[in-house]
């Protein structure tokens, strides 16, 4: 079913450890709900993505503290697909929330070579996939400036770590990560 919580794992990467929140576990509901918002940009599906990822969010930022938000960015045929970056319009209501009054968007990551979809890969095959493919397309004003990534979902951890490296190349401090929902995390298989 879709009823927020909270879930609190981690993302470490040879450059940077930080926690992730999510509020809804993965589950056939969520995989609807997801796709209902992504592929088709239902609103109610829009709404209760953007629920979940301010419940993540309230709880990062009680916990955690507050800064600015950077979305993970669809592959660019998805988004010519889709019509719109779905995390990145995702995130600019929820810089709008009540969760505090506005914090800005930095839409800072870009992809700079082409990806697999990664809904069939493992673990392992994910990781490859991802491994040096965004980058951080501003340099930091100052060393150090701190930034929340937004997602969907984490599985594996995959995007959220090579999103991290990007922006820790870029001078960013990455402090946590919010997601809507969390799957339960897929194995290595040999």
């Amino acid at each position: 079913m879709w009823h927020p919580h909270i879930y609190r794992t981690q993302v470490t990467s040879r450059v940077n450890t930080f926690p992730v929140y999510s509020a809804v576990e993965y589950s056939s509901v969520a995989a609807r709900v997801l796709l209902s918002s992504k592929e088709s940009g239902l609103s109610d599906a829009d709404q209760l993505i953007v629920q979940a990822l301010t419940h993540s969010l309230s709880y990062l930022y009680g916990e955690i503290g507050i800064a600015d938000l950077v979305p993970v960015p669809s592959r660019k045929m998805a988004t010519r697909r889709r019509g719109r970056d779905f995390i990145s319009a995702h995130t600019a209501v929820l810089a709008k929330s009540h969760v505090v009054s506005s914090v800005p968007t930095r839409p800072l990551l870009r992809h700079i070579r082409s990806v697999k979809d990664q809904s069939s890969l493992n673990a392992k095959e994910r990781q490859s996939n991802l491994d040096g493919s965004l980058e951080c397309m501003k340099k930091a004003e100052r060393a150090g400036i701190p930034v929340i990534i937004v997602d969907d979902v984490i599985t594996t951890g995959a995007t959220l770590r090579e999103a991290g490296r990007a922006l820790h190349a870029g001078g960013f401090t990455v402090i946590g990560a919010v997601t809507a929902c969390v799957a339960k995390p897929l194995r290595y298989s040999q």
